[in-house]
């Protein structure tokens, strides 16, 4: 028979063998860093993409162990014991930040339209000099002022109406985001500097038995008064330069309507009529130079050769604020929109004149100029068709007219007037605060590309 102390000293090592199984299970256990037969806390299951699998996290201990450290203590794990952590697909910068979404709304709901432009801005038939006294026209042969003792000869005065009738290329770039309310749109629109000219040599001066006149002029009043009654001969070549430049930039708010008028095509289309507001910036640069030349040696005094300069230049700034409708038929295939836009702003405008040499060799150079600001109404109307070649890109072409009241330009400046106190050698041409309308119209053709 097996003494009871035995059986109790047997009992209290089999007891503190188990506590002491439990204790290194606790300290060496999954939560402690110790290395997990596979299969032994986590159980395989499926995975694909989209597939939202549920996580559960704990807390780890403080005294988390480094992989260097589980090395040096542990030795090399082996690879079917390694722990592997799917991580969710990368959704690029922000990680869906409310700002992230936003900038994807904004580029889904973009578009881009750049245009080709072939306008033109001609000044129109601006006469070079005064009339004349008789009321007829100057641009018709007609009887001299006989200056210098040559006799009866017949001049003429020259116009601009053969100025900037052949236009100029341009560009213009739209950009738009659509709203739920409606469009933001900013436009910009550049055109290449364009230059013309008119001239007459001594070929076309060779007098009425030619069909042509003997001398090209340029008349003055005299103290205002009196026009036609002085002014400067030509019988050498006389010719005129005229150069246009011209951009500006816009941005309107088209208004949404809550529904199309005649609504066709099971929605798809109709008539729809939209407001808009918006503000314009335009840039007018102009520039005219007149030289002609005059020689007459068979008379006593002999006059020698000398030649006449007249410059005039003008520079226009206008800052419209503007409104208008925009009308578009729209269909599947096409859609054909006219636009009137009229603006009400100011322009602040400059210009100078100057002359040298216009009455003798012995005329100095002199130079005039005028500043001011000054109301400006402008009108725009433009029609265009549009062909959807895809849900992304679209053809347009169309015709844009553009007109500004109140301008400064360079014929229309020049006070054509001389003082009797001083002709020889006081100033003979001045610059006025003379203002004139403005057209700049042409052909419009380009692309609009839709960001998907």
């Amino acid at each position: 028979m097996v003494n009871p102390a035995y059986r109790l000293l047997l009992g209290m090592i089999v007891l503190l063998s188990g506590v002491g199984f439990r204790s290194a299970q606790a300290q060496y256990g999954p939560a402690g860093g110790a290395p997990v037969p596979p299969g032994a806390v986590f159980s395989p299951t499926g995975y694909h993409p989209g597939n939202q699998v549920p996580m559960n996290y704990e807390q780890g201990p403080v005294n988390y162990q480094t992989v260097d450290q589980y090395q040096s203590y542990y030795g090399p794990a082996d690879q079917s014991e390694m722990i592997t952590r799917v991580l969710p697909v990368d959704r690029g910068w922000g990680y869906d930040h409310p700002w992230d979404g936003l900038f994807e709304n904004l580029a889904h709901n973009s578009w881009m339209r750049v245009e080709y432009l072939l306008w033109k801005a001609p000044p129109g038939n601006q006469l070079i000099g005064s009339e004349i006294p008789s009321g007829n026209d100057p641009r018709q042969p007609f009887v001299g002022v006989d200056f210098f003792g040559f006799g009866t000869q017949s001049t003429r005065e020259l116009d601009l109406s053969s100025i900037g009738t052949q236009g100029a290329n341009g560009i213009r770039g739209t950009y738009g985001i659509d709203f739920v309310s409606g469009s933001i749109e900013t436009s910009f629109f550049g055109m290449a500097s364009e230059n013309s000219s008119v001239s007459v040599g001594e070929a076309d001066l060779l007098g009425p038995e030619f069909g042509t006149t003997d001398l090209i002029s340029i008349l003055t009043s005299v103290d205002g008064n009196n026009p036609g009654t002085d002014g400067r001969q030509f019988n050498q070549k006389v010719a005129v330069n005229y150069q246009h430049s011209a951009w500006g930039l816009e941005s309107n708010y088209v208004i949404n309507t809550e529904r199309l008028l005649f609504r066709t095509y099971y929605g798809a289309g109709g008539l729809q009529i939209r407001p808009l507001v918006g503000f314009r910036y335009l840039k007018i640069g102009e520039r005219m130079e007149i030289k002609g030349g005059f020689e007459e040696l068979t008379t006593t005094p002999p006059q020698p050769f000398f030649e006449t300069t007249i410059k005039s230049e003008t520079s226009n700034k206008l800052y419209v604020p503007q409104a208008g409708i925009r009308m578009e038929f729209v269909h599947p295939m096409f859609t054909i929109s006219a636009q009137p836009k009229v603006g009400f702003g100011v322009n602040n405008y400059n210009g100078s004149v100057l002359t040298n040499q216009f009455w003798s060799e012995s005329d100095p150079t002199h130079v005039t100029q005028i500043s001011q600001t000054r109301f400006a109404p402008t009108f725009e109307f433009g029609v265009n068709a549009r062909i959807h070649l895809s849900e992304s890109f679209t053809f347009n072409v169309g015709y844009n007219f553009l007109w500004a009241n109140q301008v400064a330009r360079p014929g229309g400046i020049i006070y054509y007037n001389t003082s009797s106190s001083n002709p020889n050698t006081g100033v003979s041409l001045q610059a006025k605060n003379s203002l004139d309308s403005y057209k700049l119209h042409g052909l419009v053709l380009g692309a609009e590309y839709r960001f998907p």
